[in-house]
Parts: structure tokens; sequence; C-alpha cells
């Protein structure tokens, strides 16, 4: 789908939501859900160009397989998350939507402790000291 599909799909979802909204605020929200999943949905269906140019970058540049994995999995659950907490705020459920961006940072933080420990132990062996 094309980005133009996408602004479109976008905003007839937002013109089609806010209208029923005042009728039936869950239909809205189910509205809004569908759209949402239409628009992510279309965009993962293009993002395997991504990968292969991320994955072509890292080889380049001689860099081990699992620091690609560790990146792309970050981003996708910065992805997921971000999807989630909006999607909790357009509910109503800001607490949640809190609780959901803490969980995703914290995911995060723990998908990449093995490049930590890899950077942490390239600096220690430049600086002398051994790990």
């Amino acid at each position: 789908m094309s980005v133009s599909a996408i602004c479109v799909v976008g905003i007839l979802t937002a013109v089609l939501s806010i209208s029923v909204r005042k009728y039936n605020t869950e239909i809205a929200l189910m509205i809004t859900l569908v759209g949402s999943i239409i628009v992510f949905i279309s965009v993962l269906a293009n993002i395997s160009v991504l990968f292969d140019t991320v994955k072509n970058i890292f080889e380049t540049a001689s860099v081990e397989s699992s620091y690609i994995k560790i990146l792309l999995k970050c981003v996708g659950l910065c992805f997921i998350c971000e999807f989630a907490v909006d999607l909790c705020v357009d509910a109503g459920q800001r607490t949640l939507a809190n609780n959901i961006s803490i969980a995703g940072k914290s995911l995060v933080l723990v998908t990449a402790i093995p490049l930590y420990k890899d950077v942490l132990s390239t600096v220690l062996s430049l600086a002398g000291a051994g790990v």
C-alpha cells in the first residue's frame, strides 16, 4: 500500500470514528482499532525491504549478525509498544498506556543487554583492563 493510500485510510478512519463517537464510543474505538491495524499491517508488508537494507549495511561493515537481531528486536518492541500505547490513550486508559510504555522500555533494555556487555568488554579491552 502506498503512502497516499495509508494516509487516506488514516483520514477516513479518523473522520468515521469522530462521527460515530457521538452515538457510540465503543464502536468508534473499534473503528479506530481496525483502521490502525490496517495501516500497521500495510507497513509490515513493506518492511522486508528495510530489513534487507539494514542487513546489507551491517554485512558491509562486518558487524556480527547477533547485533542485527538485537537492533531489529528493539525496534520491533518500540513499534508494538507505541502502537499499544496510542490505542490505550485513544480509549481513555492513560494509566494502562503509561504501564505499557514502561514495560516496553524495560524490555528494550533487557533485550539489548548482550550488546551492552560486548560494548563494555570492548571498552575495557581498549583501556587495558580484562573482563
